[in-house]
């Protein structure tokens, strides 16, 4: 949705700009900064003498919006207390605007308010409470101008970098923002920086068994993801799908299709590559709205650096996904789609890689990797995403990341995801309810196959590109920021 900046009392106004300016593609609609003590909307930084260019108070906060639904007003938004910059997007916020009979369609808006609720002059008592309330994806900076802090959802869907470099304390949305990335961090999802230090709030996940009946299972597992899938397409106009025609994507789409929503998929591939083959198909037996690029070895080339500078990461694998995450958002991005969703998430919620199963006969060894590996996810696929679709300027929202689906997951049977070491379909329980929603067969059993080897990415790199000494250095070197 939006891009925030916090820094502190030892940076400059100037220096907030530049930052701001290299995350325009995160919120190119308007964008406004705090500082010593006003609010200004898309100010620019020469309507600035050189005197006010200093702050006397302890941040800057600043903003980048990218309009989607609601008032969307430019941020930061305050009260006569406080003050916030916020990525977010709440999805019960209608809930929370009837508790607090509030006056707004604004998610961010209903944050602040809340947090307000709750303030009495101690803002982290406040802020914890509040996030006892909010069910969303978010990431966002309160400050009571003596006291900030800065915290992220859960999961980490909406990513947050911070770094001390040279005595100045400085977060924002994406590691480009700063001037040098060999001191930045990713904030933990279950942290929060408070005046600049690391509190914990929140316990990492952990995967614990309850047995019961499948059927129970099933049923409350359906239940949950039609839910999910309804919260983060309500109220929109059009929904775009990152789909490759397996289970997980093919399954939002089934749900989409139930909750009667305008939607349209969007897949990339090589010419007859495993994906774009069955995402053809699977939307012609299913009338499923499609619209695909045919890719070739020159799309590769033109995409390579881009998406290295978009996710922020040379490691092979992500570069393969992300320039399939990037190829199919910029696709959907020329529909006007300003919201995509994906299947992120299921995989290590479903036990669906396959080395999942070596394990099946230790379940604690295996219940440890699934939670090591749903408490990695932020910084091992959601931040690659993220950022892969908002270079495009669009937003990813992931409904096998919804929390009462991760809660309820993270209890299912292991029995009910593997079968044995030879099983070579994994995550059972979720291919039984996409089948019983209407999935077909095929594809609700079809063995899982990763992005970039099923659009045929990941062969155009390794076999023809890595070969040129071009495409190594730009590998091998340090990510570019311009």
């Amino acid at each position: 949705m939006c891009s925030i900046i916090v820094a502190d009392g030892n940076s400059s106004l100037d220096e907030v700009y530049e930052m701001l300016d290299k995350l325009t593609h995160r919120g190119p609609d308007a964008f406004g900064v705090y500082y010593n003590g006003n609010v200004y909307y898309n100010r620019p930084l020469y309507d600035f003498d050189n005197s006010e260019n200093k702050t006397n108070d302890e941040v800057i906060l600043a903003h980048n919006l990218l309009s989607i639904v609601g008032d969307n007003v430019v941020q930061p938004l305050f009260s006569s207390q406080l003050t916030l910059v916020a990525n977010a997007e709440i999805y019960n916020s209608d809930e929370l605007i009837e508790k607090y009979n509030l006056f707004t369609d604004s998610d961010c808006e209903v944050m602040l308010k809340v947090i307000e609720h709750y303030y009495n002059g101690d803002l982290k008592e406040a802020v914890l409470n509040t996030l006892e309330e909010l069910d969303g994806d978010y990431a966002f900076c309160i400050y009571d101008h003596k006291d900030y802090m800065i915290v992220r959802d859960r999961m980490g869907v909406k990513p947050v970098y911070y770094s001390t470099e040279s005595d100045k304390f400085i977060s924002a949305s994406e590691k480009k923002a700063f001037k040098s990335s060999s001191n930045v961090s990713s904030l933990n999802p279950r942290w929060a920086i408070y005046n600049g230090q690391l509190m914990k709030i929140s316990d990492e996940y952990k995967r614990c068994e309850e047995f019961g009946d499948i059927d129970e299972f099933k049923h409350n597992l359906k239940d949950a993801l039609i839910k999910a899938v309804d919260k983060r397409s309500k109220n929109l106009d059009k929904v775009a799908l990152l789909f490759s025609a397996g289970v997980d994507s093919t399954l939002i789409a089934v749900i989409l299709k139930e909750l009667d929503v305008d939607f349209t998929a969007y897949t990339i591939g090589t010419s007859n590559s495993q994906d774009l083959e069955f995402a053809k198909k699977t939307a012609d037996d299913m009338q499923i709205p499609l619209k695909y690029n045919v890719i070739s070895k020159e799309d590769v080339e033109y995409y390579f650096e881009p998406t290295l500078n978009a996710i922020e990461d040379n490691n092979l694998m992500k570069l393969g996904v992300g320039m399939a995450i990037k190829m199919a958002s910029k696709l959907a991005s020329l529909d006007d789609n300003k919201v995509i969703l994906s299947g992120q998430g299921a995989d290590e919620l479903f036990a669906g890689y396959n080395r999942y199963k070596n394990k099946i006969n230790s379940p604690q060894e295996l219940l440890d990797e699934l939670s090591h590996d749903l408490n990695s996810m932020y910084h091992v696929n959601l931040e690659r995403d993220d950022k892969a679709v908002m270079s495009n300027s669009m937003e990813l929202r992931v409904p096998f990341l919804d929390r009462n689906v991760v809660d309820f997951a993270c209890k299912i049977p292991l029995k009910y995801l593997i079968d044995s070491p030879e099983d070579n379909l994994r995550k059972h329980i979720l291919r039984d309810v996409a089948y019983e929603l209407g999935v077909p067969h095929d594809i609700a059993y079809r063995p899982k196959k990763a992005a970039q080897y099923g659009t045929g990415i990941d062969k155009i790199i390794r076999k023809k590109l890595l070969k040129e000494e071009k495409y190594q250095k730009l590998l091998s070197s340090t990510i570019s920021h311009k």
